[in-house]
């Protein structure tokens, strides 16, 4: 119960346009005040952030150019100590001493070398060793001065690194002299960068080993490229670094978001970056957040102080104009003056009120008398609509009975229709059917009389192919006759050259005994013996095909006689065909006639049982209007009926409404 009041309390308060106004306004403002703080926020945000990053970028150029600058002022000084005339001219063992007292006036370098061309090495130390494959000893060579990747010094275990520089005599490299310097002012330098409270400075060399670090233990131990644990940005960035590039980047590591700046050392293949948590960064911006909240809830306050006291201002006059409307809502309409004398608006508003009170007064007046005239009125209507509703009901039931005598009339109607329909569809059934004969007779008739022409064309065919059968016949008996003949001849043939063979056998016996003066003429005999024995086997094989022509040629006769008989049978056959043809076509052209007659008479019928049909349908159309019509009045007498019944019971509202009006009215105090 207690949480029931407290929802209605809230809502109460809620209802209220002070409320309102007070919660928008704030709203508002509350909205507008954050939005700005929020730009101001990231607009602040990232003007430090552009302004770290050229910080730090400038920080790691600054510190990389004065390593370069160390770097390059030991070359400067190693390039000076070559110049002595002992490097120049002297041997290994007059360099010796030179070497060492070189090394005791230059405390800052652990070891003095020098190395001859062949590449053998003479150090401060009196140690000998070859060094010819070294780079900073192949460069210098060529007239360069170079410096080597820091390495442990065996000596002192600090980071050293070898400068090398050319020893030269009028102008030509006669050998490289070389000091072994400790990186330690190196590291104290990259040491000395400070950026924040906990930025710091690493160095890297070419391969991407650590060479200075605060953190003793990564130097020459760590290398980011191959240091999987590390995050990738970090390791892209000293990809980056060994490549010689200059720029910033930002990764996370170990849950610290940083910034890194980063530049290459010159003259080496070295390259220093600087490091700072982001989160130093931009701790001045958590201040300047701060005092903007702050500020933003001072104003807050007075703002909302002001806001009250204007939306009180603005809601005091309309909580009159609710007193007065809620008078009027219980029934007191002797509204005079609301004592609202504002100009603006919800003054303009009050004397509205006060106008409108008038008018409800009025018009209160107005509708008490006419709700007395009402009342009288309707009473009147209640008994004159009861009068008609009786006479509407005795002719909706004269016109109910009227209604079915016209169904009855429009079904009968109807069946004949339908009856009619079906006779003429039959007749008109009938009359395509006799067309459809009536036209297949024509065609039968034109098909008998093609048929007649057909067989008498027919027998003079058979006729001519009697004639051609008896000529072959005869061609057939010659040729029977003349092979004989050429057999005959064959075989007279194949007698000579018997004869001939003999001849040549002869001949060449005798040729044989005349010795060398008939071998020309054995050589004829025996050609000739060749040929005669050739035409014996062509005269044979004449002789065979002439005896099969002579079969062939009597089976050919045989098949000509049977042909002329078949020929005359079947001219005597197509000849009695052709006299049916010519009866068939007599017959179907009087059927063809008669089915014309049919035909004409049928169209006659379908024409009659057309009109018929039509008739029907305009007397099924008129018993459909007339039922119709019937049917509508009936619907209308019973509407009309319905509606006296409803006026009559309106009216009896009306008169209740009528009364209940006055007792309405009756409410009001005017």
């Amino acid at each position: 119960m207690w949480k029931n009041g407290k929802e209605k309390r809230a809502d109460f308060i809620m209802k209220s346009i002070q409320t309102k106004l007070t919660v928008i306004i704030l709203l508002i403002f509350i909205v507008s005040m954050g939005t700005l703080g929020g730009l101001n926020y990231w607009k602040a945000r990232q003007m430090l952030s552009d302004s770290l990053v050229k910080e730090i970028a400038t920080l790691a150029t600054v510190s990389a150019d004065d390593v370069n600058d160390w770097i390059e002022g030991r070359k400067l000084e190693m390039a000076g100590i070559a110049l002595a005339p002992v490097l120049q001219t002297g041997t290994l063992e007059n360099i010796g001493p030179f070497l060492m007292q070189a090394a005791k006036n230059n405390s800052r370098y652990e070891t003095f070398g020098y190395i001859a061309p062949t590449g053998i090495a003479l150090d401060s130390k009196g140690v000998s060793v070859n060094l010819g494959a070294r780079e900073y000893f192949k460069k210098a060579m060529k007239g360069e001065a170079a410096v080597s990747d820091p390495v442990v010094s065996p000596a002192t275990g600090g980071l050293v690194a070898v400068v090398a520089v050319p020893v030269k005599l009028d102008g030509r490299v006669t050998g490289v002299f070389f000091g072994a310097i400790s990186l330690d002012e190196i590291s104290q330098k990259t040491g000395e960068v400070k950026i924040g409270k906990t930025g710091y400075a690493y160095m890297l060399k070419s391969d991407g080993l650590t060479i200075a670090n605060p953190n003793k233990e990564l130097v020459m131990k760590d290398n980011p490229i191959k240091n999987d644990k590390l995050p990738l940005a970090l390791r892209q960035t000293a990809e980056r670094m060994v490549k010689g590039e200059a720029g910033t980047t930002t990764y996370e590591y170990n849950g610290v978001e940083k910034m890194v700046g980063f530049a290459p050392v010159k003259s080496t293949g070295w390259s220093l970056a600087v490091s700072l948590p982001v989160s130093e960064a931009t701790g001045a911006l958590s201040d300047l957040t701060w005092i903007s909240v702050l500020t933003i809830l001072i104003i807050l306050i007075i703002t909302s102080l002001i806001i009250i006291w204007f939306a009180r201002q603005i809601a005091k006059p309309i909580t009159v104009l609710e007193g007065a409307a809620n008078k009027i809502a219980g029934g007191d309409l002797s509204l005079s003056n609301l004592s609202i004398n504002s100009n603006d608006e919800i003054g303009r508003l009050a004397k509205s009120f006060e106008q409108m009170a008038q008018n409800v007064r009025e018009l209160i007046k107005q509708i008490y008398s006419d709700a007395e005239q009402l009342a009288a009125s309707s009473e009147e209507l209640t008994a004159s609509a009861e009068q008609s509703a009786q006479a509407s009901n005795q002719v909706a039931i004269s016109m109910t009975e009227v209604a079915e005598g016209a169904n009855l009339q429009l079904a009968a109607a109807t069946e004949t229709s339908a009856v009619v329909e079906e006779m003429s569809a039959g007749i008109e059934e009938i009359a395509a059917n006799a067309n459809l004969v009536s036209g297949q007779s024509e065609q039968a008739a034109g098909k008998a009389k093609d048929g007649g022409a057909a067989v008498d064309k027919a027998v003079s065919q058979m006729s001519q192919i009697e004639n051609t059968v008896n000529m072959s016949a005869q061609v057939v008996a010659k040729l029977g006759e003349r092979s004989q003949e050429i057999g005959q001849i064959v075989d007279a043939i194949s007698g000579i050259a018997g004869q001939t063979n003999l001849l040549a056998l002869n001949a060449a016996i005798e040729a044989a005994r005349a010795g060398e003066q008939g071998r020309g003429f054995a050589v004829v005999a025996e050609e000739v013996r060749k040929l005669a024995e050739q035409s014996e086997e062509a005269a044979k094989k004449i002789a065979s095909l002439i005896g099969e022509i002579q079969t062939d040629t009597d089976t050919a006769v045989e098949a000509m006689n049977n042909g002329t008989r078949e020929v005359k049978t079947g001219a005597e056959v197509v000849k009695a065909a052709g006299v049916s043809f010519s009866e068939i076509a007599n017959l179907v052209t009087e059927v063809s006639e008669q089915v014309k007659q049919m035909s004409a008479a049928i169209q006659q019928m379908a024409t009659g049982s057309q009109q018929i049909v039509s008739s029907v349908r305009n007397i099924d159309e008129l018993s459909k209007k007339s039922a119709g019509e019937a049917q509508s009045v009936s619907a209308a007498t019973e509407e009309q009926l319905a509606s006296m019944e409803e006026i009559s019971t309106s009216s009896r509202e009306l008169a209740l409404l009528a009364q209940d009006l006055q007792r309405s009215v009756s409410r009001f105090r005017i």
